[in-house]
């Protein structure tokens, strides 16, 4: 990122790259230089700490549930089957 904290073009910066930020996939340099616009700038500094309470919350709820044994036989059988006439 090349713009300063407080640029128009920098909270653009910012929300477009807020993802790949929470997500750990941005370089290192790239991730000072959000950390340093989002604590000059507040109005991103609110937009990072809502997507953060989301993507938390998202994860609280993608909470993997085991299907039923029965479940899991008969649809393997009917794949069995739908093999077996094909």
């Amino acid at each position: 990122m090349t713009q300063s904290a407080g640029n128009k073009e920098s909270c653009y910066w910012v929300i477009d790259h807020l993802q790949e930020f929470l997500h750990g996939e941005m370089s290192e340099h790239d991730a000072d230089a959000f950390r340093r616009h989002i604590a000059a700038c507040e109005n991103c500094m609110d937009e990072a700490d809502m997507e953060a309470a989301v993507s938390r919350a998202l994860k609280r709820c993608n909470r993997t549930v085991a299907a039923p044994m029965q479940l899991r036989s008969r649809l393997v059988q009917m794949h069995v089957t739908y093999r077996w006439e094909a």
